[in-house]
């Protein structure tokens, strides 16, 4: 079930759309799949590394459709908490970096024979895992209960 999360869309400047994108809880993998944007530039602009103001045009229409047809519509189970929408955009991040090693492993001469198994199961994270809000929130608990038991230095 859908319903529109952005209201006044059609009054957005493209590169308030962009940014929509950029803000969106979708992974840059995804993003990839639906625009064939590449995911390293999704990274790059979403760690601001790369500016919007240095996309090709082709790049600059890719987002845009995307967002006209996937980003003002969101699933009604996004996470609630700025906490656990900072989780999974960090959860996101490592997962995109596990998945571009993990497929260079998978398209090397020497790639062992469940290389490429391993590549669509980390995909498979990126479309479950990352979207089911109830699987998202008992991984962040599982990171903050870590994150206590961690033991902070302390000036002697």
């Amino acid at each position: 079930m859908y319903h529109i999360i952005i209201s006044g869309y059609r009054n957005m400047t493209t590169r308030e759309k962009i940014k929509a994108v950029l803000n969106s809880q979708d992974s840059a993998y995804q993003i990839q799949q639906m625009t064939g944007v590449n995911s390293s530039v999704i990274i790059r602009l979403r760690n601001h590394t790369r500016s919007i103001d240095h996309l090709t045009l082709n790049t600059v229409e890719k987002l845009e459709k995307y967002f006209d047809y996937h980003v003002k519509y969101n699933q009604s189970q996004t996470p609630a908490s700025v906490e656990l929408s900072y989780f999974r955009h960090r959860l996101i991040n490592l997962l995109q970096e596990l998945y571009e090693i993990q497929q260079a492993k998978a398209e090397s001469d020497d790639a062992r024979p469940d290389e490429r198994a391993m590549t669509a199961a980390i995909e498979q994270l990126f479309n479950d895992v990352i979207t089911d809000k109830l699987e998202l929130e008992q991984l962040e608990r599982i990171y903050q209960n870590a994150v206590g038991h961690i033991e902070k230095p302390t000036l002697n």
